[in-house]
């Protein structure tokens, strides 16, 4: 027990003074074990209080946690819980152990996580928001009722300062990413509605519309939402503290769902205009002036993507050139399929005249980099802030 509670907390002694649960709950904080005393009193109220919080370590085991856990009494142990650096409850049952996950998440609103490796643990891990199991002499009861395994208690530490940093980090891009990327490819369809009187009809062809985030874009994110990491192992495992960004929220805020929005809806300015400027004096159909926009914006997409990408891999560049490459495949073979189809816009041999044009060659290469110069730019003057602050 001292090894659970470091020698230099201050043990408090829980214990009821009446099987009444309508009274009080007493605490007696005379040390059972030889702690160091606190420093004196300090003159600073905040200061002393910091102390106590950082010092104390209470042990309540299940005769007396069965009257704290009372209705009456539960917000009292959990005030006198959440003073205290550690808490340890033995000799408690299964329904104890549970009980005490849920009154620290329905009253306190926090993620919690539970960890056994028997059968005795099951309902605790199920009660919590992530439980944890660890495979051993007790049977595999925890496993199976767990959201992860662990061979030994000692992996819980990587667990949570690497897989958990590299989750959370992921989950947040890859959400910002998926709202930015949807917005910035159907903002291209709503600024040619004021063209079009707003018909409803796309300048985009319909099988694009069908396989651009079926086949074209869905590689390279699913590549980087699951292999991608903005610190290295060792470093997060010498800092914990970065642990802290996935619960403040570090990487996921308001306005960074906003400012994704609007550099959504500026990047699908710039791939729309610019090509429909370079197109304004030309005598080309519909789908010669879409197919364009459909290539720019795939290639903007793609490529904001990799700028927010921390980690490349060999699988990111071969997701990459495989949907590129898989983008100019379909296009080819199904604009020299079938030259009567869909009349009267016909996308026959569209892509094979516009590989042939250098104006094509040209936008490409513009249009990215207008789209994402704001990004940059501004990625580059938080990188240079972060430095000097």
């Amino acid at each position: 027990m001292a090894v659970l509670l470091e020698e230099s907390l201050h043990y408090i002694q829980a214990k009821f003074l009446s099987s009444d649960p309508s009274r009080s709950f007493q605490k007696d904080y005379a040390p059972a074990y030889s702690f160091p005393p606190p420093p004196p009193p300090s003159s600073s109220s905040s200061q002393t209080q910091s102390f106590l919080v950082h010092r104390l370590g209470l042990v309540i085991d299940g005769r007396t946690l069965a009257y704290a856990l009372d209705s009456s009494l539960d917000e009292k142990f959990l005030a006198v819980a959440r003073s205290c650096r550690s808490v340890l409850c033995c000799r408690s049952t299964p329904l104890q152990k549970s009980m005490v996950v849920k009154l620290v998440r329905n009253k306190l609103k926090v993620m919690t996580l539970a960890i056994g490796d028997g059968a005795n643990d099951v309902s605790m891990i199920q009660v919590a928001d992530v439980g944890v199991g660890i495979s051993g002499q007790e049977g595999m009861q925890a496993v199976m009722a767990s959201d992860f395994a662990l061979p030994r208690f000692r992996n819980l530490q990587k667990l949570l300062l690497v897989h958990g940093h590299w989750c959370y980090s992921r989950l947040a891009n890859m959400i910002l990413y998926f709202f930015y990327k949807n917005a910035m490819f159907v903002a291209l369809i709503f600024w040619y509605q004021f063209y079009c009187g707003f018909s409803g009809s796309a300048m985009i062809d319909q099988w694009y519309l069908i396989f651009f985030n079926l086949m074209f874009s869905a590689f390279p994110q699913l590549v980087t939402g699951t292999l991608d990491k903005d610190v290295s192992s060792e470093t997060l495992q010498d800092l914990p503290q970065l642990y802290m960004n996935g619960q403040n929220s570090e990487e996921y805020k308001p306005y960074m769902f906003w400012m994704t929005m609007i550099d959504a809806f500026y990047q699908s300015l710039v791939c729309f205009f610019i090509p429909y400027c370079a197109y304004a004096d030309s005598d080309v159909d519909l789908l010669t002036w879409g197919t364009p926009i459909t290539t720019l914006a795939l290639f903007t997409i793609l490529i904001h993507l990799g700028l927010e990408t921390k980690t490349w891999t060999w699988m990111n560049w071969l997701s990459i050139t495989f949907s590129v490459g898989l983008f100019f495949t379909v296009a080819l073979c199904y604009n020299a399929s079938c030259p009567t189809c869909f009349s009267p816009s016909n996308p026959y041999w569209t892509m094979q005249r516009l590989l042939g044009e250098p104006l094509f060659y040209l936008l490409c290469v513009i249009t990215p980099v207008a789209a994402l110069l704001p990004r940059l730019v501004r990625g580059r003057c938080v990188s240079v802030y972060e430095c000097v602050g």
